[in-house]
Order: structure tokens, then C-alpha cells, then sequence
């Protein structure tokens, strides 16, 4: 015998692979560099299987990780992608979700770590959000595969459209609004986050089902509005149902669009905060839109 010690640095990659995809554990591509980037650029047929094998090993063990989900536990995982998922759904052994029509409908959790990342860009030089910005390709994905069950919009209290609107990543926003996220969770935690941002377009397309979804961050030209001071407040008046035509002259809407019911009720912790960032154009949308009466201490504030 040489004496020669053989690793796991030794065996082939394809082995490798094997014995990940064996053992299920978490930290095995951590044992060492090498490792690492061997699991790390591995093929998204070699991930696709590790996450159903892991999977399917707690599912044995756990009756509440079968209720679940596979795609809700698998989403947690960095290596979880748009290919990576593509290749599960093509791998034979995809565990099959609950039907829907079962008594217990499975819901895909949409997990942090999606959205942790977003912060604003408004420093300078900082490109702008846009369509193309993760994580909105892959929610598209999601929610437009017919093997993905049920997605849970609001899943950990509205976080998602919460750090969408930290961030001010308005496509983000716009999405999550369109699938039934609300602003309503953690008493209106993402309209908070929208009036300390001093944002009325934004805080209008959180509160109102029917606010300008498509036009957050443009402005009325100087025809549609004029202002009028009331006050230590100033508000802009635009013209209701009506838009001007190429020769300047006031044409009437072709069709009235139906009123539909705002998705939070504005509060009084809503006016008062507004006051306190000096956000005076939120709190006149707040007073006469929204018909919000402050009380005594949000009147005392507005007078210093």
C-alpha cells in the first residue's frame, strides 16, 4: 500500500454530484472551496433533483412540510431559478401538489429572501427600476405555470409589496397589486413606508383599487391642474371626467368608469404621520379625498 489518501476533492464531478444528490445536506458544498463551486455550477437537472430529494426526505419525516408544499420549500433555496425550476417540472419524480378542489387546498408561499435584497435607487447614476428586474421575471413564471399551485401574494404578513415599496420599484408594485396584494398588513405597513417616502401618486395606487396604477411618478401637464392654497396646505385640482383635445378644448370622457372600493381605510396614524413628514400634498388627499377629520393632537401638530 503507497499510503495515498483519496478525497473528495478526487472523485469525479459527476460522483459528486451523486452524493450530494444522496445525501441532502445543506452544507456539504461547504466543506471546502473546491466543493463549492463544483455544487455551485453544477447543471440545473443536478439541483433540480437535490431539491426534490430534499424534499421528499422531510416529507417522510414531517406532516407539516407536506402540507406545505414542495414549491414553497424549494423557493427558499438560492438555487432555486427560473431553469432550475423548468428542470423539476420536467424530472419524473416532481412530487405532485394537492388538488385544489381537495379539503386542504395547498397555497405556494413566495419566501423572503425573493424581495430582502430591494432598496431604493435614488442615489445618482442609479439605473431605474424596470420590467426586467429580478425577482418580476420570476414571479411571472410562477404565476403563469399552470403546475404551480396557488401563490400566496400576501405570504409573511405583505412583505413583498411592502419592500416593493421601500424600494420604489413601481413594476414590482404594480404586479403584486395586480394579484391581490394589500397594503393592509401590519396596520398599513406599506402605506406608511409610501407616505415617509412623500410619494401621493404611490400612496393613491396603494389606497385606491381604481388610482393610477399605470402613472405613478408622471405628472399632469400644466392644462389639466392649477393650484390653490388653503391654508398652510396646497393641494392640486385636476379635472375630473373630462380631457382636453388638440385644439385646447374640454372633451368629455367617452365612458364613466365604475368606483370601486379602496383596499385600506385611511386612518387617523395615517394623517398624522403624514403631517409629521411634512408630506402636504398626502395629507389635503387624506382631509378632502379621503374625508379622514384629524383629531386634536394632528391639528396641534399642523398649526406648529
Amino acid at each position: 500500500m503507497n499510503g495515498r489518501v483519496l478525497a473528495l476533492d478526487h472523485l469525479p464531478v459527476e460522483l459528486l454530484y451523486d452524493i450530494h444528490t444522496y445525501a441532502t445536506s445543506p452544507a456539504l458544498p461547504l466543506t471546502c472551496k473546491y466543493l463549492y463551486e463544483v455544487f455551485k455550477s453544477a447543471p440545473a437537472t443536478v439541483h433540480a433533483e437535490y431539491l426534490i430529494a430534499s424534499y421528499c426526505e422531510l416529507a417522510v419525516q414531517s406532516a407539516s412540510v407536506r402540507a406545505f408544499g414542495f414549491l414553497s420549500k424549494a423557493l427558499r433555496y438560492p438555487i432555486c431559478t427560473r431553469d432550475v425550476l423548468e428542470a423539476i417540472f420536467r424530472n419524473p419524480s416532481y412530487p405532485p401538489p394537492v388538488p385544489n378542489d381537495g379539503p386542504q387546498r395547498q397555497l405556494t408561499v413566495l419566501p423572503r429572501r425573493l424581495f430582502r435584497d430591494l432598496a431604493p435607487r435614488d442615489g445618482p447614476g442609479q439605473r431605474p427600476w424596470t420590467d426586467e428586474d429580478e425577482p418580476l421575471p420570476l414571479l411571472r413564471y410562477l404565476y403563469g405555470h399552470e403546475r404551480v399551485p396557488t401563490i400566496l401574494t400576501n405570504s409573511n404578513d405583505g412583505y413583498a409589496l411592502t419592500r416593493a415599496v421601500y424600494a420604489d420599484f413601481t413594476p414590482l408594485i404594480r404586479f403584486l397589486l395586480a394579484h391581490e396584494a394589500s397594503p393592509g398588513y401590519k396596520d398599513n405597513l406599506a402605506v406608511t413606508v409610501a407616505i415617509r417616502r412623500k410619494s401621493l401618486p404611490l400612496v393613491r395606487m396603494l389606497i385606491e383599487r381604481d388610482g393610477p396604477i399605470g402613472g405613478v411618478g408622471s405628472v399632469p401637464s400644466d392644462g389639466e391642474k392649477h393650484k390653490r392654497r388653503e391654508g398652510p396646505y396646497q393641494r392640486d385640482v385636476v379635472t375630473a371626467g373630462k380631457k382636453r383635445g388638440r385644439s385646447g378644448d374640454i372633451e368629455p370622457r367617452s365612458a364613466k368608469k365604475r368606483k370601486l372600493g379602496d383596499r385600506v381605510t385611511v386612518s387617523q396614524e395615517m394623517l398624522k404621520t403624514a403631517v409629521r413628514c411634512d408630506a402636504r400634498d398626502i395629507v389635503e388627499y387624506f382631509m378632502r379625498e379621503k374625508g379622514c377629520t384629524p383629531n386634536m393632537q394632528t391639528v396641534l401638530m399642523m398649526g406648529q
